[in-house]
């Protein structure tokens, strides 16, 4: 018999809201319905008290995807005071179980299935979902009545087709129910599309998804991992990642696509060790759970991390290190061994590693840090593991460490590194998750082979851990990533982006240089006051910083002002497709501008608009020149001069002495636009590149002269319309320039063709009439230019 403590076994008041929500809908008639709860906050035991209120003595069948969540199961709603008759229906004979008779009965027959449903009294049948077709065997055989309650436990597991596989679950003519409760920590919900970054690991949605009510039903109830760190329930969490100060280790542990070589993998195997060894002794860490993506990996790094643990130096060093590997291949009766083990007090220090087999509800020691040792390529994996290092006693305050090996240079900014790592998807989920906004979870789901179809390489060996003593003193480690967040550092996020931005229209996905997740931020802020949850003072807070209350619409005028914001600070539109202002994505939408204006759908008022912020926003040449054009002309208006030595780079790196010499070289091959804002600028092409030597006759030689006259002429006024009299001095001496260009003026046909290209490059002035009268039109032609459409007429 259980005694007393076990059946008043206590319920913490996020499960009784729980409760009293699965109440509330079985009275209003719902016949499905889902119940969405972070891992670690207790679903076993809402499912148990479930049971007993709304089928106190019916029949109850329970479903869940593993052979140790079966097992684990029934100890738990034993543990919490369950009197009703239990069946074990699975692969696990009662021998290999760990689970007495009195307990369950273990079964894979659908005719004590049978025997069971029709006897009468509270029942609990405890299957796998692979098992459930013995279910449906049953009652296709004897015809049994309808079950009084289903509770299908991890339901995201569930998303296929109605009557396939393990959907069969929903299906009520294979097994009837009255009502059903689906359970699950991770829904995989596909209500639009997923952010921008993760497109390319996206799967398809399947025919069933948790947001089909005909399926699930409603949700009646929802505490989501970021909420339940707010409220205390689960344990708050900081990212640890190494940091690497010698160069040559940096090149080969950052790899994104590592080498196999031994060399190679030994390192890397030390590295990850090592800052597991590091996390330890630096956070003080008494339990670390490991997660892998193979097994060999898992039983390999635990089988020589204590010898790594013993060769490192103090205080790293960890004389007697308990590490060992579980997978699902092992007898389940070991792996509960190795957990006990695990958990023991006795042991001070202890490693676990694991692949796949501690992701879904399996009950296991509380874990001080978990580790992240390859990339993670299933959002619904990474957050059940997330959730093994958020487990504590509700309120106690404890800090979980998550360890993501991606190897940063001294000084690197995590968040821009990790973008462009492997581990990219999961750096994602976490600032989700500070952005206390788990919608953005339930928008994606990554799946299991990379993008493209291959499947994960495997390696056919695993190298010993090299050089870890040298490893651990040249890796560190950074906390890249503080706490869920509160409202303070929120807020100053939200001053930080107002006060550079000039507005509070900020991208959904926009996560700042601080790494705080603040599009995430505001789209909650926005529900929250929607759903008037946001205290009057807050809501005056950022009112002050001109906060949106409804999500802006994309309209033209909105990203018209935000590419003016981007030109206010480049000093140009010829924005790269990837460029962003306050994280909206100028750059595309410029370039969509640009098609549409190649395709005649662009108005004429838009791209007056467009062109009133930068007349060459769509230019007859290339946007690479018109952007180092625009860092030219910063630097002239600087002060600066364009006769520059050609190693002359900005501030920010531009090569600006190289490309303006390019400039004057290549001359001839220029737009006549190019050359007229270089003219601007008081660059001239270069004399040599357009009348090269040799200079052997009198008449050569008078006609350079005549042109390096010409080009100083040019620089400084920006034309050759050159008085008759006039003199220009030069570094080679004066040159009568008024009679030279009246001389060419008047008798052209007397140029060779060579003369009168170089001529023509310096923009020589044929007819003087309709030059000046050209200059007089200049400034109406800049505010009138032609659009796209003009110029293919």
């Amino acid at each position: 018999m259980l005694d007393t403590e076990q059946m008043a076994m206590e319920l913490f008041p996020h499960q009784v809201r729980a409760l009293a929500a699965i109440r509330r809908a079985v009275r209003r008639g719902e016949r499905r319905m889902t119940v969405v709860a972070a891992c670690g906050t207790g679903k076993t035991l809402i499912a148990c008290r479930a049971a007993e209120q709304v089928a106190p003595s019916g029949a109850v069948l329970v479903l869940m995807p593993t052979l140790a969540l079966v097992t684990q199961t029934i100890s738990r709603w034993r543990e919490a005071g369950y009197q009703g008759r239990a069946l074990g229906v699975c692969s696990l004979p009662q021998s290999r179980s760990g689970l007495a008779r009195s307990q369950a009965v273990m079964t894979n027959d659908p005719l004590r299935v049978a025997m069971a449903l029709t006897a009468g009294g509270p029942l609990a049948v405890f299957a796998t979902y692979d098992s459930l077709p013995v279910v449906v065997r049953a009652h296709e055989l004897f015809a049994l009545p309808s079950w009084d309650l289903i509770i299908a436990d991890e339901a995201h597991r569930t998303c296929m087709g109605v009557g396939e596989g393990w959907g069969k679950v929903h299906d009520d003519q294979l097994v009837p129910a009255k009502v059903r409760l689906y359970m699950t920590a991770t829904p995989r919900i596909f209500n639009g599309q997923a952010p921008r970054e993760l497109a390319e690991f996206v799967e398809r949605a399947p025919t069933a998804t948790m947001d089909r009510e005909d399926v699930f039903g409603p949700t009646v109830y929802t505490l989501g991992l970021a909420k339940a760190i707010e409220e205390g329930i689960l344990a708050d969490y900081q990212v640890l990642m190494p940091v690497v100060g010698d160069d040559d280790l940096q090149t080969i542990l950052a790899e994104r696509r590592p080498a196999t070589s031994a060399h190679h993998d030994g390192l890397r195997t030390a590295a990850i060790q090592v800052a597991v060894l590091r996390a330890m002794a630096e956070q003080d860490l008494r339990r670390v759970l490991v997660f892998h993506n193979r097994v060999d990996a898992a039983h390999h790094f635990a089988g020589t991390l204590p010898a790594t643990a013993a060769a490192v130096p103090a205080p790293l060093r960890i004389e007697k290190l308990w590490a060992y590997a579980i997978d699902g291949e092992q007898d389940p009766g070991y792996r509960r061994g190795v957990l006990a083990a695990f958990g023991d007090e006795a042991i001070e220090k202890a490693v676990l590693c694991n692949v796949r087999v501690l992701n879904e509800g399996v009950d296991m020691p509380a874990v001080d840090a978990v580790v992240f040792a390859d990339p993670r390529y299933s959002v619904i994996d990474a957050i059940q593991a997330i959730g093994r290092a958020l487990r504590q006693p509700p309120g106690s305050g404890k800090i979980a460490t998550l360890v993501i090996p991606v190897y940063l240079p001294d000084k690197t900014s995590p968040g821009k590194l990790l973008k462009n790592s492997s581990f990219g998807a999961l750096w994602s989920i976490l600032q989700a998750l500070r952005a206390h906004d788990d919608s953005y979870l339930d928008r994606i789901a990554l799946p299991e082979r990379r993008p493209g179809g291959r499947v994960l390489g495997r390696r056919l060996h695993y190298s010993q851990p090299e050089r870890a003593a040298e490893l651990a003193a040249a890796l560190g480690l950074q906390i890249t990533l503080p706490a869920t967040g509160t409202w303070e550092e929120a807020l100053r996020a939200a001053t930080r982006y107002a006060t550079k931005h000039r507005h509070l229209d900020v991208p959904e996905t926009f996560v700042d240089d601080e790494g705080f997740a603040l599009g995430e931020w505001i789209v909650n802020q926005r529900l929250r006051y929607l759903l008037g949850r946001i205290p009057p003072a807050q809501v005056r807070a950022l009112k002050r910083l001109g906060m949106l209350w409804t999500p802006p619409e994309h309209t033209f005028e909105r990203m018209l002002a935000h590419a003016r914001a981007y030109a206010d600070e480049h000093g140009h539109l010829a924005a790269p497709t990837t460029a962003t202002a306050g994280g909206h994505r100028v750059g595309a939408w410029l370039a969509s501008c640009r098609a549409r204006a190649g395709a005649g759908t662009l108005t004429r008022e838009q791209e007056q608009a467009l062109r009133g912020i930068d007349p060459w926003w769509n230019p007859p040449f290339p946007l690479t020149w018109r952007r180092t054009y625009a860092a030219a002309k910063a630097h002239v208006e600087a002060g600066g001069s364009v006769d520059l030595p050609g190693d002359w780079r900005t501030g920010d790196g531009v090569p600006l002495g190289q490309w303006l010499n390019r400039q004057r070289n290549r001359w001839r091959q220029l737009d006549p636009a190019q050359a007229q804002l270089l003219l601007e600028l008081g660059a001239t092409p270069d004399v040599d590149s357009l009348y090269p030597g040799p200079f052997v006759t009198p008449e050569r030689q008078e006609f350079r002269r005549g042109l390096i006259a010409a080009a100083a002429y040019l620089a400084r006024e920006g034309n050759l319309l050159v008085p008759r009299a006039h003199v220009e001095e030069t570094w080679i001496g004066p040159v009568r320039l008024g009679a030279f260009i009246l001389k060419h003026r008047r008798w052209p046909q007397k140029l060779t063709p060579q003369e009168r290209s170089a001529l023509e490059a310096m923009r020589m002035v044929w007819d003087v009439r309709l030059a000046r009268a050209g200059r007089r039109g200049k400034a109406a032609a800049r505010e009138g230019m032609p659009s796209t459409r003009d110029r293919q007429k």
